[in-house]
C-alpha cells in the first residue's frame, strides 16, 4: 500500500500534537488486492469545513506518508488525493472523544478498500 492508500489513505502509534489536532490510529483494508495495514492519522481542522490528514504507517516494511486535504461536516467527509501517480476518492466520518472515530471508504484507480481508525488524544 506503500503506493497507494493514504489519502486516503492514506494510521503506528501517534500523538496529538497541538491546538486544532486530533490523532488516529487503526488499519485499512482494500477489496482488490490484499494490501491491508495499520496507519496513523493526524487531523487539522483548517475551519469552514475544511481538514487536512496526514497519513502514515508502513506497508510491507517500508514507511508511508501522505498529506490529504478533505471537507465537509464531520459526518459527511470527502476527499479527493493522487498518490504516487494514481487517483483516489474518499468519503467517510469522524467523532471526537473518548470513543472517537475516523471512518471511510477509498476507492480509485488502483486500489479500492476502507480504513477503521480509533482517536487516540
Amino acid at each position: 500500500m506503500r503506493n497507494c492508500l493514504a489519502g486516503a489513505l492514506l494510521l503506528t502509534a501517534a500523538v496529538e500534537s497541538g491546538a486544532g489536532e486530533l490523532a488516529y490510529e487503526g488499519t485499512w483494508v482494500t477489496t482488490n488486492r490484499p494490501l491491508d495495514g495499520t496507519m496513523t492519522c493526524v487531523v487539522t481542522e483548517r475551519g469552514d469545513n475544511q481538514r487536512r490528514g496526514h497519513f502514515h504507517g508502513s506497508w510491507q516494511g517500508q514507511p508511508f506518508s501522505y498529506t490529504v486535504d478533505f471537507t465537509g461536516p464531520p459526518e459527511r467527509l470527502r476527499g479527493r488525493a493522487v498518490i504516487d501517480g494514481a487517483d483516489y476518492e474518499w468519503t467517510g466520518q469522524m467523532t471526537t472523544g473518548p470513543r472517537g472515530s475516523f471512518t471511510g471508504k477509498f476507492w480509485g484507480n488502483r486500489y479500492n478498500g476502507s480504513f477503521a481508525l480509533k482517536q487516540v488524544r
